[in-house]
C-alpha cells in the first residue's frame, strides 16, 4: 500500500508494515503502535511498557511511497540492535 496522506488509516498500515519488516527478520515485540504528532511518526515498540523504545520519522517525507519499502529503509539499518532489545 502507498502512504498518500496523513490519516490514521494510512499510519495503521505503516505500522503493520513496520511489525511485519520485524517478524520477516524474527523480531517479535508485545507491543507496538504508530503515532503521528505535528508530522512526526512515532514507532513505539517494547516487551515491558516501562522500557518502550520508538524510531522517530518525519511523515511528510514517505507521502507516495509504498509502507512495505518505508519499513525495510528505517528498519533495516538498526536490525542488530533491535533483535537484541526484544531479547531483553
Amino acid at each position: 500500500m502507498k502512504f498518500t496522506s496523513i490519516s490514521q488509516s494510512n499510519i495503521d498500515e505503516l505500522c503493520i508494515a513496520f511489525e511485519s519488516c520485524l517478524t520477516k527478520h524474527d523480531i517479535t515485540f508485545k507491543y507496538v503502535d504508530m503515532r503521528e504528532d505535528n508530522g512526526i511518526l512515532s514507532f513505539i515498540f517494547c516487551n515491558d511498557p516501562d522500557k518502550a523504545r520508538s524510531v522517530e520519522l518525519e511523515s511528510e517525507r514517505f507521502i507516495g511511497l509504498d509502507t512495505d519499502y518505508i519499513a525495510k529503509e528505517i528498519l533495516v539499518p538498526i536490525l542488530p540492535r533491535l533483535k537484541e532489545y526484544a531479547q531483553k
